[in-house]
Protein backbone atom coordinates (compact mmCIF):
# COMPACT_ATOMS: atom_id res chain seq x y z
CA UNK A 1 0.00 0.00 0.00
CA UNK A 2 1.30 3.25 -0.82
CA UNK A 3 1.61 6.27 1.75
CA UNK A 4 -0.96 8.23 0.27
CA UNK A 5 -3.26 5.21 0.51
CA UNK A 6 -1.90 4.97 4.05
CA UNK A 7 -2.90 8.36 4.95
CA UNK A 8 -6.53 8.14 3.38
CA UNK A 9 -7.27 5.26 5.02
CA UNK A 10 -5.99 6.13 8.44
CA UNK A 11 -8.44 9.48 7.97
CA UNK A 12 -11.75 10.15 9.67
CA UNK A 13 -12.43 12.96 6.72
CA UNK A 14 -11.33 14.21 3.61
CA UNK A 15 -10.48 17.94 2.54
CA UNK A 16 -10.48 17.74 -1.42
CA UNK A 17 -9.26 20.15 -3.84
CA UNK A 18 -11.16 20.94 -7.13
CA UNK A 19 -9.07 22.21 -9.95
CA UNK A 20 -6.67 19.26 -10.32
CA UNK A 21 -7.59 16.43 -7.97
CA UNK A 22 -11.30 16.11 -8.83
CA UNK A 23 -11.29 17.96 -12.55
CA UNK A 24 -8.34 20.06 -14.79
CA UNK A 25 -10.74 23.20 -14.51
CA UNK A 26 -8.86 25.24 -17.07
CA UNK A 27 -5.92 23.64 -19.35
CA UNK A 28 -4.75 25.43 -21.82
CA UNK A 29 -5.93 28.42 -23.27
CA UNK A 30 -9.13 28.26 -21.15
CA UNK A 31 -6.71 29.29 -18.46
CA UNK A 32 -5.59 32.57 -19.80
CA UNK A 33 -8.60 33.17 -21.30
CA UNK A 34 -10.49 33.62 -17.84
CA UNK A 35 -6.87 35.32 -17.17
CA UNK A 36 -7.90 38.09 -19.93
CA UNK A 37 -11.42 38.14 -18.91
CA UNK A 38 -10.73 39.00 -15.63
CA UNK A 39 -8.36 41.42 -16.71
CA UNK A 40 -10.97 43.53 -18.63
CA UNK A 41 -13.14 45.52 -15.82
CA UNK A 42 -9.30 46.66 -14.96
CA UNK A 43 -8.10 47.73 -18.58
CA UNK A 44 -11.64 49.24 -19.30
CA UNK A 45 -11.59 51.27 -15.93
CA UNK A 46 -7.63 52.47 -17.32
CA UNK A 47 -6.25 50.60 -14.35
CA UNK A 48 -2.24 50.18 -14.94
CA UNK A 49 -1.65 46.81 -14.53
CA UNK A 50 1.89 45.95 -13.75
CA UNK A 51 4.21 43.10 -16.39
CA UNK A 52 3.09 40.18 -14.15
CA UNK A 53 -0.55 40.92 -13.42
CA UNK A 54 -0.93 41.83 -16.98
CA UNK A 55 0.19 38.67 -18.69
CA UNK A 56 -0.82 35.48 -15.74
CA UNK A 57 -2.72 33.16 -16.93
CA UNK A 58 -3.94 32.35 -13.66
CA UNK A 59 -7.46 34.41 -13.10
CA UNK A 60 -7.41 34.06 -9.50
CA UNK A 61 -4.09 36.00 -9.10
CA UNK A 62 -5.87 38.60 -10.95
CA UNK A 63 -8.80 38.74 -8.42
CA UNK A 64 -5.89 38.78 -5.74
CA UNK A 65 -4.06 41.76 -7.06
CA UNK A 66 -7.51 43.72 -7.67
CA UNK A 67 -9.04 43.56 -4.33
CA UNK A 68 -5.32 44.69 -2.62
CA UNK A 69 -4.70 47.42 -5.68
CA UNK A 70 -8.09 48.47 -7.35
CA UNK A 71 -11.13 47.36 -4.78
CA UNK A 72 -13.67 49.36 -6.87
CA UNK A 73 -13.22 46.82 -9.53
CA UNK A 74 -13.70 43.65 -7.60
CA UNK A 75 -17.29 42.92 -7.90
CA UNK A 76 -17.06 43.18 -11.54
CA UNK A 77 -13.34 40.87 -12.01
CA UNK A 78 -15.17 38.85 -9.32
CA UNK A 79 -18.28 38.15 -11.67
CA UNK A 80 -16.27 37.59 -14.20
CA UNK A 81 -13.70 35.06 -12.86
CA UNK A 82 -17.11 32.94 -11.44
CA UNK A 83 -18.36 33.09 -15.12
CA UNK A 84 -15.00 31.58 -16.80
CA UNK A 85 -15.40 29.23 -13.87
CA UNK A 86 -19.18 28.21 -14.74
CA UNK A 87 -18.54 28.08 -18.46
CA UNK A 88 -15.25 25.56 -17.80
CA UNK A 89 -17.13 22.77 -16.06
CA UNK A 90 -19.52 22.35 -18.73
CA UNK A 91 -16.67 20.79 -20.54
CA UNK A 92 -14.30 19.51 -17.69
CA UNK A 93 -14.16 16.10 -17.23
CA UNK A 94 -12.99 13.81 -14.12
CA UNK A 95 -9.42 13.43 -13.27
CA UNK A 96 -8.79 9.99 -13.59
CA UNK A 97 -9.75 7.90 -10.47
CA UNK A 98 -11.23 11.23 -8.78
CA UNK A 99 -14.83 10.23 -9.19
CA UNK A 100 -13.95 6.43 -7.91
CA UNK A 101 -12.00 7.88 -4.93
CA UNK A 102 -15.64 10.15 -4.25
CA UNK A 103 -17.79 6.95 -4.42
CA UNK A 104 -15.53 4.73 -2.55
CA UNK A 105 -15.29 7.42 0.70
CA UNK A 106 -18.84 7.28 0.46
CA UNK A 107 -19.19 3.78 0.41
CA UNK A 108 -16.86 3.39 3.81
CA UNK A 109 -18.56 6.34 5.88
CA UNK A 110 -15.33 9.08 5.04
CA UNK A 111 -16.87 12.35 4.10
CA UNK A 112 -15.68 14.51 1.93
CA UNK A 113 -15.73 18.38 1.67
CA UNK A 114 -14.21 20.22 -1.36
CA UNK A 115 -12.16 22.98 -0.34
CA UNK A 116 -11.18 25.13 -3.35
CA UNK A 117 -10.44 28.60 -4.15
CA UNK A 118 -12.66 28.27 -7.02
CA UNK A 119 -16.33 29.40 -7.00
CA UNK A 120 -19.13 27.19 -4.97
CA UNK A 121 -21.48 27.49 -7.95
CA UNK A 122 -19.36 25.91 -10.15
CA UNK A 123 -18.05 23.36 -8.02
CA UNK A 124 -21.79 22.41 -7.49
CA UNK A 125 -22.70 22.67 -11.07
CA UNK A 126 -19.79 20.20 -11.93
CA UNK A 127 -20.99 17.76 -9.48
CA UNK A 128 -24.06 17.41 -10.63
CA UNK A 129 -22.95 17.02 -14.05
CA UNK A 130 -21.26 14.33 -13.31
CA UNK A 131 -23.64 13.05 -10.87
CA UNK A 132 -21.36 13.16 -8.35
CA UNK A 133 -23.16 15.24 -5.39
CA UNK A 134 -24.19 12.63 -3.64
CA UNK A 135 -20.92 11.03 -2.68
CA UNK A 136 -19.39 15.04 -1.47
CA UNK A 137 -20.86 15.95 1.96
CA UNK A 138 -20.18 19.94 1.42
CA UNK A 139 -18.48 22.22 -0.28
CA UNK A 140 -16.58 25.39 0.72
CA UNK A 141 -15.86 27.47 -2.23
CA UNK A 142 -14.14 31.12 -2.77
CA UNK A 143 -15.28 33.16 -0.13
CA UNK A 144 -17.52 36.48 -2.12
CA UNK A 145 -15.78 39.49 -1.46
CA UNK A 146 -13.03 38.08 0.09
CA UNK A 147 -10.15 37.08 -1.68
CA UNK A 148 -7.45 37.71 0.85
CA UNK A 149 -9.26 34.71 2.39
CA UNK A 150 -8.61 32.21 -0.20
CA UNK A 151 -5.83 29.52 0.62
CA UNK A 152 -3.64 29.54 1.55
CA UNK A 153 -5.52 31.71 4.38
CA UNK A 154 -6.65 28.64 6.84
CA UNK A 155 -10.62 30.50 6.44
CA UNK A 156 -12.05 27.93 4.12
CA UNK A 157 -10.42 24.45 6.23
CA UNK A 158 -10.99 25.68 8.99
CA UNK A 159 -14.77 25.96 7.62
CA UNK A 160 -14.75 22.65 6.26
CA UNK A 161 -13.22 21.11 9.48
CA UNK A 162 -15.87 23.19 11.39
CA UNK A 163 -19.01 21.64 9.16
CA UNK A 164 -17.45 17.68 9.55
CA UNK A 165 -17.14 18.27 13.00
CA UNK A 166 -13.58 16.65 13.79
CA UNK A 167 -9.96 17.78 15.10
CA UNK A 168 -7.54 18.66 12.35
CA UNK A 169 -5.10 16.05 12.69
CA UNK A 170 -8.39 13.76 12.03
CA UNK A 171 -8.52 14.90 8.67
CA UNK A 172 -6.30 14.95 5.11
CA UNK A 173 -5.94 17.04 2.44
CA UNK A 174 -5.64 16.21 -1.28
CA UNK A 175 -4.07 19.13 -2.99
CA UNK A 176 -2.24 19.97 -5.91
CA UNK A 177 -0.25 22.68 -5.14
CA UNK A 178 2.09 24.16 -3.16
CA UNK A 179 -0.36 26.43 -1.28
CA UNK A 180 -2.65 23.19 -0.43
CA UNK A 181 -0.10 21.88 1.41
CA UNK A 182 0.94 25.18 3.37
CA UNK A 183 -2.54 25.88 4.36
CA UNK A 184 -2.44 21.70 5.73
CA UNK A 185 0.54 22.97 7.66
CA UNK A 186 -0.94 25.35 9.30
CA UNK A 187 -3.97 23.98 10.45
CA UNK A 188 -2.68 20.37 11.19
CA UNK A 189 -4.01 18.10 8.81
CA UNK A 190 -2.32 15.97 6.86
CA UNK A 191 -1.50 16.55 2.92
CA UNK A 192 -1.54 14.37 0.10
CA UNK A 193 0.14 16.19 -2.93
CA UNK A 194 -1.52 15.37 -5.74
CA UNK A 195 1.45 16.30 -9.03
CA UNK A 196 0.63 16.06 -12.45
CA UNK A 197 3.92 16.41 -13.34
CA UNK A 198 7.18 15.57 -11.96
CA UNK A 199 8.29 19.29 -11.26
CA UNK A 200 5.47 19.99 -9.35
CA UNK A 201 5.89 16.74 -7.66
CA UNK A 202 9.61 18.17 -6.15
CA UNK A 203 7.81 21.52 -5.16
CA UNK A 204 5.07 19.49 -3.02
CA UNK A 205 7.98 17.35 -1.51
CA UNK A 206 10.28 20.45 -0.80
CA UNK A 207 6.93 22.05 0.64
CA UNK A 208 6.23 19.11 2.64
CA UNK A 209 3.33 17.12 1.95
CA UNK A 210 3.04 13.81 3.72
CA UNK A 211 2.64 12.04 0.79
CA UNK A 212 2.64 13.07 -2.96
CA UNK A 213 1.00 10.94 -5.67
CA UNK A 214 0.99 10.97 -9.61
CA UNK A 215 -2.50 9.00 -10.04
CA UNK A 216 -5.94 9.89 -8.12
CA UNK A 217 -6.43 5.73 -8.96
CA UNK A 218 -4.06 5.11 -6.29
CA UNK A 219 -6.48 5.32 -3.61
CA UNK A 220 -8.10 2.18 -5.11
Amino acid sequence: MSRAAELLNAAQAVLLDFDGPVTPLMPAPANLEAADSARSPLRARGVILGSDIGTTSDHLAVLRWTAENAPEALPEVEKRCDEAEIASVRQAKPTRGAAELLVACHRTGKPVVIVSNNTERAIRAYLDRWLLSPYVTAVVGRPIGRPDLMKPNTHTVDQALHLLGVDAEQAVFIGDSVSDVEVSQRVGTRCIGYAKTPRRGTELRVAGADAVTDDMSTFQ
